[in-house]
């Protein structure tokens, strides 16, 4: 006799779909492995000591083409720029800038100023005159260095 389960095919199972995901946990603990490896059986040597030469002031410019030096103070606070000198005399940057311009003009083979600079004045504020001196040819720079007391 036939019942209704009859009619009914058995269903098969499907095998489980493979993992296409790869195990890496191996691979990272031979990796953190060879690291201590290498770090026990290394030898920490760093460079050797550098020789820096000793800075030399005065013989590395042209003393005719020096047109003047140019001091700059610490500044009182953050935002305001610090105080500009040419010879004790303050000075703005408009006026540094017609200076040079001036100088620049009345001798055709160029001039160089000497930047004399307090500990504290801001990068931010050199970059400034180093850009400003650059626009104006014939025009050179440097900085002056002041030697350490031992």
């Amino acid at each position: 006799m036939a019942t209704e389960d009859d009619d009914v095919l058995p269903s098969r199972r499907r095998p489980p779909a493979e993992s296409a995901e790869v195990d890496i946990t191996p691979m990272i603990d031979m990796t953190f492995q060879l690291l201590i490896f290498f770090m026990v059986t290394s030898t920490m040597q760093g460079n050797p000591p550098a020789i820096v030469p000793r800075s030399v002031s005065g013989g590395s410019t042209e003393l005719g083409k020096m047109a003047f030096n140019l001091v700059i103070r610490s500044p009182s606070d953050d935002v305001s720029d610090p105080p500009m000198e040419i010879e004790k005399k303050p000075i703005t940057m408009e006026d540094l800038r017609g200076r040079l311009a001036e100088e620049s003009e009345a001798r055709p083979a160029g001039i160089e100023i000497m930047i004399m600079g307090d500990r504290d004045v801001p990068n931010r504020f050199t970059s400034e005159i180093e850009s400003m001196i650059s626009e104006i040819p014939n025009v050179g720079f440097h900085y002056a260095v002041e030697d350490r007391r031992e």
